[in-house]
């Protein structure tokens, strides 16, 4: 029989033998999820015995850590932007930097605007119900071409209670979508180059779908299919274009812009948390 103090010291050894540089946050994460409990019960209950089972239970959660699946999908969830959104191995786990989009979005718009936008590429969903919170007066559509993260991403707008002011189309980008009748896109397109991702940091290329990381041979595959779909929609009421990027694609980035019309002065790139340039934005 082990206390609670004991258990996580021990498994705070075997996180940082495999070099998780939050390994006591993560521990204390994974025995609060074990046990159903907050953190804060674990200090305050630090000398309470647990059974076997438990412990078992714990030190299974803690293996799965050390062999390098992400504590978001042995937990099933992820904060972002101060909120908590569903996740597993079917869609990209929620970055921080991916923040900076909303942030983008909220020097455009009021809180009391009424716009509509698109999702391309809406993964878990967690950025598109993200601003439809933000924005109470906002609509949204989210297109994806994987069926399984279309359903993480209807599971997290019923969750936020915004699941009637949103619709999910699965579609390669824009492809499946008639209508072009939006204010805004936005989109996280994958971005790696496929020579790069053998290359990846394990916990990313073990946990995160291939889909979601393949840029392709130039890194630019996706962007060249978003422009595209954008020229095809000649007619569309689209007034701004947001982009996560790889800033090492900047450059071939406005010229692909400019080429579906967008003038170099209305392209903007803003930095992510690292002072990396992370977002590209568009105004026509």
């Amino acid at each position: 029989m082990q206390d609670i103090k004991s258990i996580l010291i021990a498994a705070n050894k075997k996180l940082e033998k495999n070099k998780i540089e939050t390994s006591n946050l993560e521990c204390q994460i994974l025995l609060s999820f074990a046990l159903g409990v907050s953190k804060e019960y674990l200090i305050i209950n630090a000398n309470k015995v647990l059974d076997d089972k438990k412990v078992n239970q714990f030190n299974n959660l803690i293996k799965r850590r050390a062999d390098g699946e992400s504590i978001s999908n042995i937990i099933g969830k992820r904060e972002f932007y101060g909120r908590e959104f569903m996740v597993n191995c079917n869609v990209l786990d929620p970055r921080p930097d991916t923040e900076l989009i909303i942030d983008i979005v909220k020097e455009i718009y009021t809180m009391d605007d009424d716009f509509s936008f698109m999702d391309l590429g809406t993964g878990s969903g967690c950025i598109i119900s993200t601003l439809l919170l933000e924005f109470p007066n906002s609509s949204g559509i989210g297109t994806d071409i994987s069926e399984n993260a279309l359903n993480i991403a209807q599971i997290n707008a019923k969750k936020h209670f915004v699941d009637h002011r949103v619709s999910f189309i699965l579609s390669d980008w824009l492809n499946a979508v008639n209508s072009n009748k939006f204010d805004l896109i936005i989109s996280n397109p994958p971005y790696i180059l496929t020579n790069d991702l053998k290359s990846l940091p394990h916990e990313v290329s073990y946990n995160d779908p291939l889909i979601a990381l393949d840029g392709g041979i130039d890194g630019l595959t996706h962007y060249k299919k978003i422009a595209s779909n954008l020229q095809n929609k000649s007619n569309s009421e689209t007034k701004f274009l947001i982009m996560e990027i790889n800033e090492d694609m900047a450059d071939e980035l406005f010229q692909l812009l400019m080429c579906v019309g967008f003038e170099r002065k209305n392209i903007n790139l803003y930095d992510d948390l690292s002072n990396r340039k992370r977002v590209i934005c568009s105004k026509y």
